[in-house]
C-alpha cells in the first residue's frame, strides 16, 4: 500500500455546501476564499479574527497536495445559537451587519446565513441535502487527475487507497441536533414524540447506502440531549451566548438517541464521539460502555475523540473544579478547560481500544503560559519551534497518563481544519503535511524531548504511527 496521512476529522463541505442557497456553486475539489464587506466594522472583525485561516483548509485539492488520503468527513449544519448574537450585540448590528460577520467568520455565502435565519431552515433536511451533495460528487476532480469516493467499510476502503490518485471518504456528523433536536419546534414536543422521531430518523440514516460511521453528539448549543463543555473563545463568545446546557448531563431523551445509535438492531452501529460533551454526559457514557464492553466482549464499543487537547489535569472531575474562563487558563501550559482531554479520560480511552485526534489548533492545546511563550518568541522558527513542542507535549501527556507502550497506538491527527480553528503556525492546511511530518519527526531527533515515553519507537515510527497507522488500525477493527 503506498504511503499516506490520514486525518480523522475535518470539513472541506462546510463551505463548499454553503457557497449558495438553494443550490452550491461550489465542489469540494476548490480553494474557497472567505468574503467581507469593506467597509469599518468588517475590518475590524478581519483583524480580529487574524488567527482563522481565511480560505479552506481542506479542500480535496489541498488533501491531494498533502498526500492525505483517508479522510473522516465532518457533515455539520449550522447551529442556530450561532445566528442568534446576546443583547448587545444585537442591539448594535444590525441585520446586514450580522449576515456580514456570518459570512465572513464562516466562509459561506450570504444566502446559505440567510437561509438558515429563516423559518424555513430545518437540521434535519439540510443534513439530508449535504450528505446527497457529497455523494453525488464522487468520481474524478474537474482536472481529471484525481477522484474520491466514500468508503463502506475497510475493505473497500483499501481497494480506494491502492489507487494513489484517490482519496477515501469516510462520513461522520457533529452534532445530534442534526436528526432534528435542539430547536423551539422540538422542544414544544413531548418526550415520547420525540423518541418516536428519532428512532424513525436514526434508523432511516442507517438504511442509507452511505451512513456515518460515527457522530459527535453535542456541538456548541444545548440539544435536548445531553449537555456540552464551553467551546467558544473571544469574539465568538462576545457575540453569542452557549451557556444553556453547559456541564448538563445526559436527559432520558439522549439515553434514547445514544442506545438508537449504537445498536445493530436498527442497522450497523454509529459511534459516539465524546468531542464537546459535558464532563457528567462523558462520564455517564464511560460507565454505560464500560459494562458494555465487559459484558460483550466480542462487540465492543470503542470510545472515540476526534479532535481534542489535553488539559493536565489527572482526574476527570478536576476538569471542573472551576468555570471554563480565560482567568482559568491563564497560568496553564495546556488549554485547562473541560472540554479537553484529562489524564483519566486517556485511560479510559485505552482501556476501550479506541482513539484520540490531536486538533491542530492552537488555543484548543494551549493555555496562557504557553500564548505567552509564543507572544515574545522574536522569530517565525522559534515560533514553530514552540507549536511543535505544544503538540509533542500534548502527546506525552496521553502515553504518560496511560503508562503502556500500547498508548502509542491510539492517538491519531484529527486536525479540524475547516472548523473554524487557530491553526498551528506554519501548518494552515492539509497540504502541509508532509512538512508537518518532517518537522515532527526532527524536532524528536534533534531535542529527544521525553525520550523515556518513546517506548522503543524512533521518532519516524511515533510520527508514522500518529500521522497514519493508528488511525488505519482502528477503521479496521472497528469500520466494518
Amino acid at each position: 500500500m503506498n504511503e499516506f496521512f490520514v486525518d480523522i476529522h475535518i470539513h472541506p463541505n462546510l463551505k463548499a455546501f454553503g457557497s449558495d442557497h438553494p443550490k452550491p456553486t461550489a465542489n469540494l475539489w476548490e480553494k474557497i476564499e472567505h468574503k467581507y464587506s469593506d467597509n469599518r466594522l468588517m475590518r475590524y472583525i478581519r483583524r480580529g479574527s487574524d488567527m482563522l485561516y481565511k480560505y479552506s483548509q481542506s479542500n480535496f485539492d489541498a488533501l491531494m497536495k498533502g498526500n492525505v488520503r483517508v479522510v473522516m468527513l465532518s457533515i455539520t449544519p449550522l447551529e442556530k445559537g450561532f445566528l442568534k448574537f446576546r443583547n448587545l450585540p444585537g442591539l448594535v448590528l444590525n441585520k446586514k451587519n450580522q449576515l456580514d460577520i456570518m459570512e465572513h467568520v464562516s466562509g459561506t455565502s450570504r444566502n446559505y446565513v440567510k437561509h438558515q435565519l429563516s423559518k424555513k431552515y430545518d437540521y434535519y433536511d439540510s443534513f439530508k441535502r449535504e450528505h446527497k451533495y457529497i455523494v453525488d460528487q464522487q468520481g474524478k476532480s474537474p482536472c481529471g487527475k484525481y477522484a474520491f469516493e466514500i468508503a463502506k467499510n475497510y475493505k473497500h476502503l483499501q481497494k480506494i487507497v491502492k489507487d494513489p490518485n484517490k482519496i477515501a471518504v469516510i462520513l461522520s456528523m457533529e452534532g445530534g441536533y442534526s436528526f432534528g433536536v435542539g430547536t423551539e419546534e422540538s422542544e414544544a414536543k413531548s418526550t415520547e414524540e420525540l423518541k418516536k422521531l428519532l428512532s424513525k430518523r436514526v434508523k432511516e440514516v442507517k438504511s442509507w447506502e452511505y451512513p456515518p460511521f460515527s457522530i459527535n453528539v453535542c456541538h456548541h448549543f444545548w440539544n435536548q440531549l445531553c449537555g456540552h463543555s464551553k467551546s467558544l473563545k473571544g469574539t465568538s463568545d462576545i457575540l453569542v451566548n452557549q451557556s444553556r446546557g453547559i456541564d448538563k448531563g445526559m436527559s432520558e431523551l439522549g439515553r434514547h438517541f445514544f442506545r438508537e445509535l449504537l445498536s445493530r438492531h436498527n442497522g450497523p452501529r454509529i459511534n459516539i464521539d465524546t468531542k464537546h460533551m459535558s464532563v457528567s454526559s462523558r462520564r455517564e457514557y464511560f460507565g454505560f460502555v464500560r459494562n458494555y464492553n465487559y459484558l460483550n466482549p466480542d462487540d465492543k464499543i470503542p470510545l472515540i475523540c476526534s479532535h481534542t487537547g489535553v488539559n493536565g489535569y489527572k482526574e476527570l472531575e478536576n476538569s471542573v473544579w472551576k468555570n471554563d474562563t480565560p482567568r482559568k487558563a491563564k497560568n496553564s501550559y495546556f488549554q485547562n478547560w473541560s472540554i479537553n482531554v484529562s489524564d483519566e479520560e486517556a485511560r479510559i480511552v485505552h482501556e476501550s481500544d479506541g482513539i484520540i485526534g490531536m486538533i491542530l489548533d492552537k488555543t484548543v492545546l494551549g493555555g496562557g503560559e504557553f500564548h505567552k511563550k509564543l507572544q515574545t518568541a522574536k522569530t517565525e522558527e522559534r515560533k514553530q519551534k514552540l507549536m511543535l513542542k505544544l503538540l509533542w507535549r500534548s502527546i506525552f501527556q496521553i502515553v504518560s497518563a496511560c503508562d503502556a507502550k500500547t498508548a502509542w497506538d491510539i492517538i491519531a491527527i484529527g486536525s479540524d481544519y475547516d472548523g473554524a480553528i487557530s491553526h498551528l503556525d506554519p501548518y494552515y492546511s492539509s497540504e502541509c503535511f508532509p512538512q508537518l511530518k518532517e518537522d515532527l519527526i526532527s524536532y524528536l531527533e534533534e531535542t529527544k524531548l521525553h525520550e523515556e515515553l518513546w517506548h522503543g519507537y524512533s521518532p519516524k515510527q511515533l510520527v508514522e504511527k500518529i500521522m497514519t497507522k493508528n488511525a488505519l488500525r482502528f477503521y479496521e477493527k472497528y469500520f466494518v
